[in-house]
């Protein structure tokens, strides 16, 4: 990667937040209040020697798999003490009241692509030291001078209860909408990006044709099956809660959420037109121990660690370099889709998402579909 990609991809976050930072105006102030409640009474202290380095990420399982795959091994291979928090799930308000406050926690932060843009525009992250982090194997697109694409790429596919539809069960998401063929109590998402994505493929349109969106045709799709969705969930435990509690019998998951319920025998799945969505590592402003940061990230993404994510967890590395590099065995790499090679399954396209006014389009057209 040139020092020029990086300074265009840079010049490209500006843009890039006027469209998240119109997502969920409302919810962003709350988000704020609730972490100012926890952050503003903790007073910054110099950082020691001897001081761990905290990692942030999104609790439950898939936090469970953070710990071992990157942040354990690579903790007692430096030979640096680590802690971790679950504030990921806060989104960038977490990191916005953190930098303003002056009172910093995080060092290493795992986020969604829409809250690195936005923090990035705002200021509210370390630049990255390149001369530190080999990004070699790394979709330039996903490279900038403050936030970097990793660890992974997570998916999200069709899922129901497991014993419904044994005969014949459904497969895409055409299935999903066949009320007839495949009763049950539904849910899906309840925001644009992804779920019109979801509409389309419905629709007919093949996995690699779906941007740009046609919004108003997407939701008219989602108007025939509106009547059937039982539940709109915002959130990934709420996935988990819904299948657990018996509440709903189909719907479309995240495969974080869901990967554990379909090990445990809770559900069966589709992995045809699979959405694959790559996440994000920042240093939050005023990190503690960002140097120590920039070793920590460049070890996430290095292809020697990046291997090992398939042995114990089912997301996508990030750093295809294990691909070309054949480091994975044929039986694993057919289960996983690549980049640059997603066959299948549906790459959620974030250069379509940062257009300008593309998402503030589709938030409203939302809203108005949800309010009909």
């Amino acid at each position: 990667m040139s020092r020029q990609t990086i300074k265009n991809n840079g010049a490209q976050l500006k843009e890039m937040s006027i469209i998240y930072q119109q997502m969920g105006a409302g919810i962003m102030k709350l988000r704020s209040i609730i972490v100012a409640c926890s952050f503003l009474a903790v007073l910054p202290n110099a950082a020691s020697a001897d001081e761990p380095i905290t990692f942030t990420s999104w609790g439950g399982s898939y936090q469970d798999a953070m710990r071992h795959i990157f942040w354990e091994p690579i903790s007692k291979k430096l030979g640096i003490p680590f802690k971790e928090d679950t504030g990921a799930s806060l989104g960038i308000a977490g990191i916005r009241t953190q930098v303003q406050s002056g009172a910093v926690l995080w060092d290493v932060v795992d986020l969604s692509i829409p809250d690195c843009a936005t923090g990035a525009a705002e200021g509210l992250f370390e630049p990255l030291d390149y001369a530190v982090i080999n990004t070699e194997g790394i979709d330039p697109r996903f490279v900038t001078p403050s936030w970097v694409a990793g660890p992974w790429s997570t998916g999200a596919y069709l899922a129901w209860r497991k014993g419904l539809f044994a005969e014949n069960p459904p497969k895409t998401y055409a299935d999903f909408w066949d009320v007839k063929k495949y009763p049950g109590r539904r849910a899906l998402y309840d925001a644009p990006q992804e779920t019109l994505e979801v509409a389309e493929m419905a629709d007919g349109i093949p996995t690699d044709k779906l941007y740009p969106i046609d919004i108003p045709k997407a939701l008219e799709k989602l108007r025939e099956i509106k009547s059937d969705i039982t539940v709109w969930y915002t959130g990934g435990q709420q996935q988990i809660d819904l299948v657990r509690n018996g509440e709903i019998d189909i719907l479309y998951g995240w495969q974080v959420r869901m990967d554990p319920l379909y090990k445990e025998g809770v559900i069966d799945r589709s992995l045809d037109q699979s959405i694959l969505v790559p996440q994000c590592l920042v240093v939050p402003k005023g990190a503690k121990h960002k140097k120590l940061a920039m070793k920590f990230i460049a070890s996430m993404l290095s292809p020697e660690v990046q291997r090992t994510i398939p042995e114990s967890f089912t997301a996508v590395p990030i750093n295809q370099k294990v691909f070309s590099d054949n480091m994975l065995t044929p039986e694993v790499i057919q289960t996983l889709p690549r980049m640059k090679d997603a066959a299948g399954y549906a790459l959620k396209n974030a250069e379509y998402w940062s257009t300008p006014g593309i998402l503030s389009k589709a938030q409203e057209q939302w809203d108005a579909f949800k309010q009909e």
